[in-house]
């Protein structure tokens, strides 16, 4: 998953590759509110991931998101 997070920072949230690494806070990173937003609908649109903008935000680094993201998609839907 963070594989699949550093190239959607990256090449579709065009944040800077060199800031965008496991241990990067997410301020460090270049992680907005906006980015934060658009993370959360291309997590849910591309792997049918569903997670709340507030626990993205909340994250420590870009590795815990990662972390978060696979979390979530392990996780059965609740019907």
């Amino acid at each position: 998953m963070y594989e699949w997070l550093r190239e959607t920072l990256v090449d579709r949230l065009k944040l800077p590759a060199d800031a965008v690494t496991a241990e990067a806070t997410l301020d460090e990173a270049g992680v907005d509110s906006l980015a934060v937003t658009e993370l959360a609908m291309i997590a849910q649109e591309e792997r049918g991931v569903v997670v709340d903008e507030d626990e993205l935000a909340a994250c420590p680094t870009v590795g815990a998101v990662a972390e978060l993201l696979e979390q979530r998609r392990q996780q059965p839907v609740a019907r």
